[in-house]
């Protein structure tokens, strides 16, 4: 072997494990033998967990595209809340922002169960990227009878 064949290997080499020690310094999952990913949290709870999770928003992600079509968005929030709930705002957050997008144009088959989920977030306090709650109740709220108004503000 020359030496400019050995010092291409061992460029090589070193970029390999610059970018194994890169993935284990970052968290990113590392394949095992068996091709399984290993779990790089600190716990197996915390894995469990995250896993749920990511369940959760999946089956949240498939609720919301049925409700889309149905005019049900009701089976979707509830994932999003438990989302929240589970303290997994990032999922959570991301699928109910989706959903009031879908509130405002009117797809919510019951506009003051709509109005009332807007409002209720609107009382306390939650705020998503990029999207005015309020804005969105008034979308709301301009596609409503008066009676629905009414009956939603009570």
């Amino acid at each position: 072997m020359n030496s400019k064949s050995f010092g291409m290997q061992h460029r090589v080499l070193l970029l390999l494990a610059a970018v194994a020690f890169a993935c284990f310094l970052s968290g990113a999952p590392v394949l095992a033998e068996d091709g399984a990913f290993v779990c790089m949290e600190e716990t197996q709870e915390k894995c469990d967990s995250e896993n749920r999770n990511m369940a959760l928003f999946i089956e949240g992600r498939d609720a919301y595209e049925r409700g889309r079509e149905t005019g049900d968005l009701g089976e979707a929030r509830k994932y999003a809340l438990e989302l929240i709930e589970r303290k997994d705002a990032r999922h959570g957050k991301a699928l109910m922002k989706y959903i009031y997008m879908q509130v405002a144009q009117g797809i919510h088959k019951d506009p003051v169960e709509a109005y009332r989920w807007v409002a209720a977030d609107i009382a306390a306090g939650a705020s998503y990227a990029r999207l005015n709650l309020d804005r969105v109740l008034e979308q709301l709220a301009a596609k409503m009878t008066p009676e629905q108004l009414a009956e939603a503000r009570k």
